[in-house]
């Protein structure tokens, strides 16, 4: 099913404060036709990527006074993994729910929804932890990445696909269409001599997590905030893929019959368009248009038609915001919409 998206605006997930009511009112107010429930890794360390969905996953132990999570592998994991197993096969989503502990943002968005939709509000927008970059990045007690445990790193890729069903039976209870984000920045490593596990593998665990998402009515995206195995990613059962245009559409376009036949079977594509890691503050709102213009113009060379491109647009920053300051998060929402506003008006041929 292709979705018109008319490149709309909305977030990758982090924001730059420490009050998760603020975060929300930034969200509604830069983002109103995708919100999203902002993530806070300012706030608690349980809010970093590494944390924010490890709850009710077997063997994890929290180490507070260092501020980190990791799997003691070492002692009998069989009562934890048996009751984790169970719970997954019976798809009880309740059980693998964030707290607020974990995501402050969400609650909040929750209770602001509850008082009313936004007028604009055609979609919502969630995210989790992709299996590899959460994989690498969780060790065990000897400090080895868990994705070389294979029963455990199976557990992580169920937990991460059934901490995203959870959010789409939340979030659906407001009549929208739910997006989940797979957020993958390790994806920059596959291929490499640093990678940890191969791209089939990979491409199966995230159509794990893609089938979970379909499975619960949810949309399901991927966000690479570096290079990555794109033709591999293309090629997966995600919705939307959303790459940084800012520095790397060069990279991205160097696949159009993928990028192409990722369209004809309704696929969109996110540009992440305004900087974020590389946000000077010099930035137009023009030089951006132009910019996104160009790409898009490659991709109509290619025998894409412009209508397409446009429909099946969304338009993000390049990257989350969490490092930023506030004011650069300001200023990059609101160059954000500028570029979303002009963008719509070349689709109905007001520009």
């Amino acid at each position: 099913m292709t979705l018109d998206f008319n490149c709309m605006a909305t977030g990758i997930g982090s924001l730059p404060l420490l009050n998760a009511d603020e975060a929300t009112a930034l969200s509604l107010r830069w983002l109103p036709e995708a919100p999203i429930w902002p993530q806070l890794p300012k706030k608690d360390f349980r809010e970093q990527m590494d944390g924010q969905y490890n709850e009710a996953l077997p063997g994890l132990e929290l180490d507070e006074k260092k501020q980190r999570f990791f799997f003691n592998a070492s002692r009998d994991l069989t009562p934890e993994l048996e009751r984790f197993f169970e719970r997954y096969l019976e798809k009880d989503a309740a059980y693998f729910r964030m707290t607020e502990d974990y995501a402050a943002g969400f609650y909040s968005l929750l209770r602001v929804l509850k008082q009313g939709l936004p007028p604009a509000a055609r979609f919502v927008k969630g995210h989790i932890t992709g299996p590899l970059t959460l994989g690498t990045s969780l060790k065990d007690e000897k400090g080895r990445d868990i994705i070389h445990h294979d029963l455990l790193f199976d557990a992580v890729v169920k937990g991460l696909a059934m901490k995203a069903a959870w959010q789409i039976e939340t979030l659906k209870q407001f009549g929208l269409p739910v997006i989940i984000f797979i957020d993958e920045p390790a994806m920059e490593s596959l291929g490499s001599a640093f990678s940890a596990v191969s791209a089939d593998v990979v491409s199966e665990k995230l159509n794990e997590i893609i089938d979970s998402i379909h499975e619960a009515g949810g949309i399901a995206g991927i966000h690479c905030c570096g290079n990555a195995d794109w033709p591999m990613l293309f090629k997966t059962r995600i919705d939307i893929v959303n790459f940084d245009a800012f520095g790397y559409l060069d990279k991205v376009l160097l696949y159009p019959d993928d990028i192409r036949a990722f369209y004809v079977r309704g696929g969109t594509l996110a540009w992440g368009i305004v900087p974020t890691g590389a946000f000077t503050g010099q930035e137009t709102a023009a030089e951006l248009i132009a910019r996104l213009e160009a790409g898009m113009k490659r991709l109509e060379d290619h025998g894409v038609e412009k209508r397409t491109i446009l429909r099946q647009c969304i338009l993000t920053p390049s990257c989350g915001m969490g490092s930023l300051t506030p004011e650069q998060a300001v200023a990059i929402l609101k160059l954000l919409g500028q570029v979303s506003e002009s963008m719509k008006k070349t689709l109905t041929g007001r520009r």
